[in-house]
């Protein structure tokens, strides 16, 4: 299998090895990403009835230390909104607001860079295809041999660096559209906590009771 690797890249040639640099950093990414989307809280509406709970019983210290105690960039954020719960609603929004977008970037973070691969893999492959077949064309031209089976092997080897690139790229469009599907998910979620959060701490300042389905899952009625 390594002998028939190593004859492949040399039939591509160098654009080859750029079509690996390339394939190298989007499995780089993809694991990345698939680790760092394994960090992030899975029950929003466990932990929003927590906080609901401790909000409820006007405990926000015991609120920020559920914060604490939970994993990724959703209980940070409510976090960050807990800490202002003294103050009016639209501070508070603006707080949850500020927190959404600043951990937005972290949501994205390298994408951009699949999403080029993913453009650029095809014209890599396809260059050293065009360089291939002038390379072929050369070494018909000088030995004067310009059978069909001369010139079908010339262009079958150039044409591995095109099918590489399409490999490369097909691999990176299905990532990259597979996390921003899931980044957008994901911040919807956030987005609808946070306003969730913004309301219960409203009630709770205005000394009203916290309406129970703005924590409470209706299974748990």
């Amino acid at each position: 299998m390594f002998d028939g690797f190593i004859s492949v890249m040399q039939q591509g040639g160098p654009d080859m090895v750029i079509l690996l640099v390339l394939s190298v950093a989007v499995i780089a990414i993809v694991i990345e990403r698939l680790y760092f989307f394994s960090t992030q809280h899975g029950d929003t509406k466990g932990l929003l009835r927590q906080l609901g709970q401790k909000i409820e019983s006007d405990d926000l210290n015991g609120a920020i230390k559920i914060c604490q105690s939970n994993k990724g960039m959703l209980p940070r954020i409510l976090e960050f909104g807990l800490r202002r719960g003294e103050k009016n609603r639209a501070d508070i929004t603006d707080a949850l607001s500020i927190a959404l977008m600043e951990h937005l970037n972290a949501l994205e973070r390298n994408l951009g860079i699949i999403g080029t691969i993913a453009v650029i893999a095809p014209f890599v492959g396809l260059a050293g295809t065009v360089l291939g077949i002038i390379k072929a064309f050369q070494d018909i031209a000088l030995k004067g041999n310009s059978t069909p089976a001369v010139v079908a092997a010339g262009v079958s080897e150039a044409l591995v660096t095109t099918f590489a690139g399409l490999v490369v790229a097909i691999v990176a469009v299905i990532f990259f559209n597979f996390f921003k599907s899931r980044i957008k998910s994901y911040n919807q979620e956030m987005i609808v906590a946070a306003n969730q959060l913004a309301e219960m701490l409203h009630f709770h300042n205005t000394g009203a009771p916290i309406p129970t389905d703005l924590y409470q899952p209706k299974s748990a009625k």
